[in-house]
């Protein structure tokens, strides 16, 4: 595994986990006793807490954005370890089927991400959906306006025989740049990068609603070491005493990999569609909002209001 891959992974678990030892220091050494009782409230440490978070947000949007997509690159070219494994796009004879606009392309696999692309055969579909031309051509490049498909053979669905023609100008859209995205994992993607199969609608291969989600997840993920400093104030808080270290730590690591685990099965319920891409990424991260939260308003609400007395305001003027 990479290392910036392995550091974008380790980079949540250990804001969860150094925050809770850090509150786990506090109470053994009984300062997080007296932090709590000198009147600081959770959401004032929060507070104190946000520029660290904010901090180690920016490091996760650096990792998984702009290091881990030019590493992955990178090691694929040299075919290292799981990079090796290279998705395939094209069926058991060879050949990749693409979509622009109505139009459908076969080209070969080896013609990926080339400005030439050579041997390829264009469906052309009308305003219905109905195909009604098939062209057949030795090599296409790539222009302002769209393809220059060259050595053509032309078929229409009035047409009795086969039309030769020298050149054909297509104006579908096929990026050779994205072409090489297809192949490569959502994660291993920048926020530009899916943007732009998105605009293309994935040239046919996938669903844009993969792509939707990971810019959704690329998000919540960037703010979740944020979310687990606070889930560490808003859980440290109802431990007071001492005593009671094996239940902060093993209670905060529960709910720590329960978020992890319930946001990689929302993820993968919205890249199949059975939620909109939106909900995938944000149910997890919203549902932990809420439980921080409730932890902080429930023990705020539980403690009792003290109301000083004349006679002992008076004593503490005197």
């Amino acid at each position: 595994m990479a290392l910036s891959s392995f550091l974008s992974q380790l980079l949540p678990i250990a804001t969860l986990l150094a925050a809770l030892l850090m509150f786990a220091e506090m109470q053994r050494s009984r300062e997080l006793v007296s932090l709590w009782n000198s009147g600081i409230s959770p959401i004032r440490l929060m507070r104190g807490l946000l520029p660290v978070g904010c901090l180690l947000a920016a490091m996760q949007f650096t990792l998984d954005d702009q290091i881990l997509p030019e590493t992955t690159v990178q090691l694929r070219e040299w075919q290292v370890g799981e990079f090796s494994e290279a998705t395939d796009l094209a069926g058991s004879d060879g050949q990749v089927w693409l979509r622009s606009g109505s139009d459908y392309l076969r080209i070969s696999q080896e013609s990926l991400g080339d400005e030439n692309l050579k041997d390829l055969t264009l469906f052309r579909r009308d305003d219905r959906g109905l195909l009604y031309e098939r062209l057949d051509a030795e090599s296409a490049q790539r222009t302002s306006n769209g393809w220059l498909l060259r050595e053509v053979t032309r078929q229409g669905e009035a047409q009795t025989a086969p039309e030769t023609l020298p050149v054909y100008l297509w104006d579908g859209s096929i990026e050779p740049e994205g072409l090489q995205l297809l192949a490569r994992p959502p994660r291993e993607l920048s926020l530009a990068q899916l943007a732009e199969l998105i605009s293309h609608d994935s040239y046919g291969q996938r669903s844009p609603q993969v792509y939707q989600t990971w810019i959704h997840a690329r998000v919540t993920q960037s703010l979740t070491p944020i979310l687990l400093l606070l889930l560490a104030v808003a859980w440290g808080q109802d431990y007071r005493r001492s005593g009671t270290l094996t239940r902060l730590m093993v209670g905060g690591v529960a709910i720590g990999f329960s978020f992890f685990v319930l946001n990689g099965t929302s993820v993968a319920l919205s890249e199949v569609g059975a939620m909109p891409s939106w909900m995938g990424a944000w149910a997890p991260f919203t549902a932990m909002t809420c439980l921080i939260a409730y932890l902080v308003v429930r023990r705020e609400a539980s403690e009792p209001i003290q109301l000083r007395s004349t006679q002992e305001t008076t004593a503490d003027a005197t």
